[in-house]
């Protein structure tokens, strides 16, 4: 065997497995948890398990490097943090920042984002919105004693907000349980009823994350909801080109997509100029 032909045996492989890379077929069949499988105790333990993949594997990382610098510049709240069982009807108006969190599941970003306003002095009132009941039930139980979050049961494709009337729509491993048209109905009303802008994070399609998702399942997917899910989240997601297509398709102004390590992606689309926070200038 000649020096080429060393080559070839030694990288024809890696050439066709990169080839595999980029033409991973996106399946349309939904998840499991949407269908109704598993009682409320796998249900739970699901949603428990994917909030530790997004919180470890760069999922929270991927939403909130875009949504923190569209927060820090909002007015601060210099009096005490309320009390864990206080009224939201404490903050004064004028500071309140308002956002709605799609498909929230267990409402832990929700609750992951009041924990940060607190340490911030930032006023912030989050609503988790979800269609299942199943999913609210485990939410309620992990919102008790978070009152700066609400829990509302919805259609996302028929959101219960008129136009303007929440400040940023956000969404976290969501998009991808829609069809094409389904994510531009969801963009256009989101961006319609969100009065700064829209954040919405997901993973992003190819054999290797799916790799190395079943690489980690010992660590991080036990139940068979999450494995079963998880790989098929996978192949239901988009690429950034698609979602960037999709943005398009749905008219949303100067919207940007970018790829965030490992295997997310993250659109953004400002309806109002970002402001400059005061305190990165002293």
């Amino acid at each position: 065997m000649n020096m080429q032909q060393s080559c070839m045996f030694i990288f024809g492989d890696f050439f066709n497995f990169a080839f595999v890379l980029k033409a991973m077929k996106q399946v349309t069949q939904p998840e499991w948890l949407d269908l109704g499988y598993g009682s409320e105790a796998d249900v739970a333990e699901n949603l428990a398990e994917m909030w530790r993949i997004n919180r470890s594997l760069g999922g929270l990382g991927a939403l909130t490097r875009h949504l923190y610098p569209r927060l820090l510049p909002c007015k601060k709240n210099d009096s005490p943090a309320p009390d864990a069982g206080a009224g939201v009807s404490r903050f004064p108006s004028q500071n309140l920042i308002t956002i709605a969190d799609l498909g929230t599941g267990s409402a832990d970003i929700p609750v992951a984002l009041a924990c940060w306003a607190r340490t911030h002095h930032r006023e912030l009132r989050i609503f988790g919105v979800d269609w299942a009941a199943r999913n609210l039930a485990v939410a309620s139980r992990r919102v008790n004693r978070t009152s700066e979050v609400g829990l509302l049961r919805a259609d996302a494709g028929r959101l219960p907000f008129t136009a303007g009337s929440v400040d940023f729509i956000i969404s976290s491993l969501f998009l991808h349980h829609l069809s094409p048209q389904g994510v531009v109905e969801i963009l256009q009303s989101a961006f319609a009823a969100a009065r700064r802008g829209i954040v919405m994070s997901d993973l992003v399609r190819g054999w290797l994350p799916l790799y190395a998702f079943k690489f980690v399942q010992p660590v991080f997917a036990r139940n068979f909801l999450t494995r079963q899910d998880g790989a098929r989240s996978i192949r239901r997601a988009y690429t950034p080109a698609e979602l960037r297509q999709l943005a398009r398709a749905a008219g949303l102004p100067n919207a940007k997509v970018q790829a965030h390590w490992p295997w997310r992606m993250t659109l953004v689309a400002d309806k109002l100029p970002m402001e400059r926070n005061p305190e990165n200038s002293r």
